[in-house]
């Protein structure tokens, strides 16, 4: 849990709630715990008597928040990818394969591949 992730005095119920359902899923997946987790006695007695007024998730509740929490992380990591593949190559043009509508393929633009043609390949340009 970060800094900013805290509890503080003050703070509003449904925000203290937020921030323990989201050190719940990192405990949960850091830890490989599964989900059944909140249904032992031992680990309901510990949170409530580390935070009282805290209602555990169902495993339910759970899994559509890991569900949530994965989306969000695939489509971060996505754009990760994407900034990190235009710093490396500049203009990308994107288009789809035919039998995979699913994977986008990365082509150079004209203006990377005749650059590379000039700096690899001696001689006059294939394309």
């Amino acid at each position: 849990m970060n800094m900013k992730s805290r509890i503080h005095p003050g703070q509003t119920q449904a925000s203290s709630k937020q921030v323990l359902d989201e050190a719940l899923l990192n405990f949960i997946v850091k830890d490989y715990q599964p989900l059944s987790i909140v249904e032992n006695e031992g680990f309901r007695e510990l949170v409530q008597a580390l935070q009282p007024s805290y209602v555990l998730p169902t495993r339910k509740t759970i899994k559509q928040m890991l569900a949530k929490k994965y989306e969000e992380e695939q489509e971060r990591v996505k754009m990760q990818v994407q900034q990190a593949v235009a710093i490396t190559f500049g203009n990308i043009s994107t288009s789809k394969w035919a039998g995979r509508p699913k994977v986008p393929q990365l082509m150079p633009s004209r203006r990377c591949r005749d650059t590379w043609q000039r700096a690899i390949l001696p001689g006059p340009r294939i394309l």
